[in-house]
């Protein structure tokens, strides 16, 4: 999580379909909470300091008949790291429903690495409010379903109104004790960001599967990530809908069950505010009573040629004055830090729209490669017609697309004759949880292609490297585009962070299994995990293959905050 190009680290927003006395009941939780961090929690509108370094500000928005419509806590701690700004917002309707958000944001005053943590409170608010997503009930433990509760199951999946991940695990054949231990905390850690399922056995599994179809299952011992909108009619659809097999669950080496967590917290980061809470405001009441206060001081203050009246009114003018000091400094870090929050948002705005166009500029260079290609299938189909060869032109089993995933990428590199990859599996699959996974894994697959392609046009006789092989445009070629090839890094980047472009190679290449690598080709190029593959050119080498010593994350380099 790079907090300086975005403070916002946490969010969750909370449905609460009806609740007695909801405002009460969000300042009782907030209030302990508070307590527990600094030994009183004040209530009331206004600013206050709970330590040297702790402001709490409380607002309060009303209707016109007097009842509170709306309040909002916000703590602010302004520690040496960072100033961390913990916003709990509350606004009730008509019908007694009501939205909820608590929002965490880190504003980083140094390198220093930090791993905010989702504030302990949304758990408790979570167990006192019950609130819901569409047809689901946001619980803290996951809710056994049975086959008989297979149909609601279903319709919590398919719900148009649904907005959070739904996670369904189903048990394993026999009891694992890892499995259940990594299963229950990562369920405690997506409470309130996802609601949470497990199908109690094996019939259960059967019913869901029978049901949701082959495509969207959950086998024994399987953790799947529903996104919103699951449409078990379309295979293509389950690919979005992530899921850890029994055996990586199981596996005490791996750690992807890590990633159930992160992945639905960063949605819940991710997800819009409703326009109910963008575009809540609060009155400054407190502001506006200080002021008429201190206007009202001014105005009684009399000539006095008693010593002591004279005292008395330059003690009460210097106290509202440093109250006065006090909300204009107050009034300058708020503004402060909504410049920097301001900032952020510019910057990943520009990000998002270079990635777009970045994206539309490979779609069409897709469109291209697909309608060249079926231009040049149509005429060796028509040619093998002209020879009577009818059958020929029939291809009985299409070849599998581009893989989903960097897990299903895995398991298809045998298909490529002319590479070899020893790169770390467990770093590949790390991007697995990424939003762009999808993509990315697409991109190195045809990366991984074109080295295949070139390395068998080298066993037949081609005398140039990759980069020539990639501007050249022999029939059947597959090429990856120059400008996202990198053939060497820089001197300051392997002056400094030579190290980690050390890869496995084969001991016919190196006699110590490890080699440097500086070749690499970009799956990405914004944001800080932007994937690359390192590759070593052993064509004419002792393997006559390609060598791939790392698919995974962006390694460090001068360009690296």
């Amino acid at each position: 999580m790079d907090l300086n190009s975005n403070p916002l680290a946490h969010r969750a927003i909370l449905t609460v379909p009806s609740a007695e006395n909801l405002f009460q009941v969000v300042r009782r939780i907030s209030a302990q909470w508070l307590t527990g961090k600094f030994g009183s929690a004040p209530l009331t509108s206004g600013h206050h300091h709970l330590d040297e370094v702790s402001v709490l500000t409380n607002h309060a928005a009303y209707l016109a008949d007097g009842a509170e419509h709306a309040i909002r806590l916000q703590l602010r701690e302004d520690k040496a790291e960072a100033t961390w700004r913990t916003t709990i917002t509350v606004i009730a309707f008509e019908d007694l429903s009501s939205l909820l958000t608590v929002g965490l944001e880190v504003f980083p005053n140094g390198d220093t690495p930090l791993t905010p943590a989702r504030p302990r409170l949304v758990r408790d608010l979570v167990q006192e409010l019950g609130p819901t997503d569409g047809p689901a009930r946001l619980t803290l433990e996951p809710q056994s379903v049975d086959a008989e509760g297979i149909n609601a199951l279903i319709d919590v999946l398919c719900d148009p109104t649904r907005r959070m991940p739904v996670i369904v695990a189903a048990k394993p054949l026999r009891p694992n004790t890892l499995w259940s231990h990594r299963l229950g905390q990562a369920m405690r850690q997506c409470a309130g960001a996802a609601s949470l399922y497990v199908l109690a056995d094996t019939e259960a599994v059967d019913a869901f599967r029978a049901a949701i179809g082959e495509y969207h299952r959950v086998a024994p011992g399987a953790v799947r990530t529903f996104l919103s909108e699951v449409d078990p009619a379309w295979p293509k659809d389950a690919s979005r809908h992530r899921f850890l097999t029994v055996a990586r669950m199981s596996d005490p080496q791996d750690g992807a069950w890590f990633g159930l967590a992160r992945t639905v917290q960063r949605l819940s980061t991710e997800a819009p505010l409703p326009e109910a809470l963008r575009t809540l405001s609060f009155p400054d009441d407190a502001g506006r009573r200080h002021r008429a206060e201190r206007q009202a001081a001014l105005t009684s203050v009399r000539p006095s040629e008693e010593l002591a009246g004279i005292r008395k009114d330059v003690e009460e003018l210097r106290a509202l004055l440093a109250q006065a000091d006090e909300e204009l400094k107050e009034a300058a870090r708020t503004a402060d830090l909504s410049a920097r929050t301001a900032t952020s948002l510019e910057e990943q705005l520009h990000a998002a729209v270079e990635r777009a166009d970045g994206d539309m500029e490979e779609a069409l260079r897709a469109l291209d490669d697909v309608e060249r290609a079926r231009a040049e299938a149509d005429i060796l189909r028509r040619r093998l017609r002209e020879e009577g060869r009818y059958d020929e032109t029939v291809v009985v089993e299409p070849p599998p697309g581009v893989p989903d995933s960097f897990e299903e990428l895995w398991e298809r590199l045998e298909t490529f004759e002319g590479i070899r990859v020893t790169a770390d599996k467990s770093r590949a699959l790390e991007l697995d949880e990424a939003e762009r996974a999808r993509v990315w894994a697409a991109k190195a697959w045809n990366a991984l292609r074109a080295l295949d392609s070139y390395a068998h046009a080298a066993g037949e006789g081609f005398n140039g490297g990759f980069y020539q092989h990639c501007t050249s445009d022999r029939p059947g070629a597959v090429n990856w585009p120059l400008k996202q090839l990198a053939t060497v890094e820089s001197d300051t980047t392997m002056n400094k962070w030579g190290a980690e472009r050390i890869f496995a190679v084969p001991l016919e290449v190196d006699s110590s299994g490890r080699t440097e690598m500086q070749a690499h080709m970009k799956l990405d190029s914004k944001g800080s995990t932007s994937p690359r593959i390192y590759f070593l050119d052993d064509t004419k080498g002792a393997t006559g293959q390609v060598i791939v010593g790392y698919v995974g994350p962006h390694l460090t380099n001068t360009k690296t905050n």
